[in-house]
Order: C-alpha cells, then structure tokens, then sequence
C-alpha cells in the first residue's frame, strides 16, 4: 500500500492540478472586484478571420482547410482565454519576459507604420544625391603576389624577399601565367578583379590595406599577411563608376524606408516617454565594473529635467 502511495505523490499529473488547485485558491482570495471585472465577449472579426488564412496560406502556400480553420480559431480562443485570466491575476506583472515581448510587439507596429509612408516625389533622388557613396560599387584591383614562407626560411625570410625583389624589379611587367618564383602558397598567385572585401576574405585585412596604398605597374614588398611575406605587383586599379540612380532605385528605396523608420520609432519612444515622471534610483558605482556608465548617467540627468 506504501508504495502505491508513494506511486501517486510521485506523479506528475497530481503535481500539476495541485498546483492550479493552488493558483485559483490564491486568486479566490487576493482577487478584487476590478480583476474579475473580465470583459467575457472574445469576437473573431473579419479581419481576424482573414488574417488566419493568410498566415496559413504564407507558411503553406496553400489555403487552410476547414478542420485546419477551426483548429485555428481554436488556439487563438484558447490563448486569449488564458492570456485574459493571466492579466486578471496579475501574472503579468514584473515578469521580464512578458515587458520585453509586449515591447517588442510595439517596436513591429511602430516599424509596420513606417513602412506604409511613401517617399514624396523628388524625395527619393534627394535622398540618394546626399547618400551616392553608398551605392558606389567596390574598386578592384589586379595583381600578383610572390610568398616566402617563414616556416621554411625562418630568419632568413625577409633578406631572400628582398633578393629577390630586386631582380623582379630589374625585369619589369611580371607575366603572371611564368610566375613560378617564392614558396609554395596555399592560394593562387594571381588575382583578377579583386574588391578590397574578397582581398580581405582570402589574405586578410592587413594585406588589403597595403595593397590598396601600391602604385600600380611596380613590384613592392615586403608585404605582410597572416600566412607570411609577400612580394606584390600591382597591375591596375579600377575605380568604380557614379552609381546611377534609376539602377539602384530599389536599395536606395529600401534604405529610406529603413531610416524613416528608425526616426519614426525613436520619435514615438521620445513621446511615450514625455508623458512619465521617470525616477532612477542612485546606481552603486562601487559593483559595476569601470564605475557608472556614461548613458546611465545622461539617462539620470535627462530623467531629473
């Protein structure tokens, strides 16, 4: 008999209405007139409705059935009977999850309105006329590169690249399919049209900073990247051409929205936040690391205007 006791305390089942046995004991005394006040009528409008089949039709490329509809309707009845009683209790309340999910649920609206504004006309040439470096595209560059290996060479490396450099110097415009000198290099010796991002990709940014300052149609070194010492011919260097705006229309409407909307939000929090007394306790200096920082501090000064 013990153990068969023993088998029903143990089972999760009996936990679980215990504990909503305790809940609802809780909320029968605590509870105030106000919280039980609940608005009883849930209305699945049209609207709703509609957005239902287009989530569904969204995810599944397909129109929900209506066994799938009523399942549908059933969650949403579900959550907001439960999402309605929580508030009643106060379970909302202090809960760091919920405060930062309803936020976040503000921040979409606020950015879905943005995204409705329309520049006006002219105002998109505006736009991309203050911001055409932005849609330039990337400067390439041609070149070829000689590697010494210092794992091979050890202290040697720098004196054999300089050796070498000058008879490459001697000779002049480098064929770059007869380039066979230096150490083995795990990548190609020869790059073709190369941007400063895929330059940077492959030798790293260290090496495209020094490319980039080469005179071109002249042997330079040593040049230092993360695999070793490099000898560096540049060929030539494309400058990229004024981007026109009819081509890059597109991206260029895509960040206004996208700066609109940043300004749109910071503009709405501001107002929001115009209407609070906000109240900041004095922060311990003495268990942060570094002291106060200094958005603590200006968010304080800002608060005690």
């Amino acid at each position: 008999m013990s153990k068969v006791i023993i088998g029903i305390i143990k089972e999760p089942l009996l936990h679980f209405m215990l504990l909503g046995a305790c809940i609802y004991a809780v909320y029968g005394l605590l509870g105030t007139p106000e919280q039980d006040s609940l608005d009883r009528t849930i209305s699945i409008s049209e609207e709703r409705i509609d957005a239902f089949i287009s989530q569904w039709q969204s995810r599944w490329n397909r129109p929900p059935t209506a066994k799938e509809m009523d399942g549908l309707i059933t969650q949403f009845v579900n959550e907001e009977v439960l999402y309605r009683q929580a508030v009643s209790m106060g379970l909302n309340e202090n809960d760091p999850i919920t405060r930062r999910r309803m936020a976040q649920k503000i921040e979409f609206l606020t950015s879905d309105l943005a995204q409705i504004q329309q520049p006006a006309e002219g105002e998109l040439e505006k736009y991309f006329e203050a911001n055409t470096e932005a849609y330039r595209g990337p400067d390439l560059y041609t070149f070829s590169q000689v590697f010494f290996d210092p794992d091979k060479r050890d202290k040697k490396t720098l004196d054999d690249a300089a050796k070498v450099l000058k008879g490459l110097q001697a000779a002049g415009k480098p064929d770059p399919e007869k380039l066979e000198i230096g150490d083995k290099f795990m990548l190609q010796n020869f790059f073709k049209s190369m941007s400063e991002r895929q330059i940077s990709r492959q030798l790293g940014s260290g090496f495209t900073e020094s490319v980039m300052k080469l005179e071109v149609e002249k042997w330079h070194g040593p040049v230092l990247s993360g695999y070793g010492v490099h000898l560096v011919y540049v060929y030539e260097t494309v400058k990229a051409s004024a981007p026109e705006f009819e081509k890059v229309k597109d991206k260029v409407l895509v960040q206004w929205h996208e700066e609109k909307s940043k300004k749109f939000k910071a503009d709405f929090l501001k107002n929001l936040k115009d209407r609070y007394e906000i109240i900041i306790a004095e922060i311990p200096a003495d268990r942060l690391v570094g002291g106060v920082g200094k958005e603590a501090v200006e968010v304080k000064e800002e608060a005690k205007k």
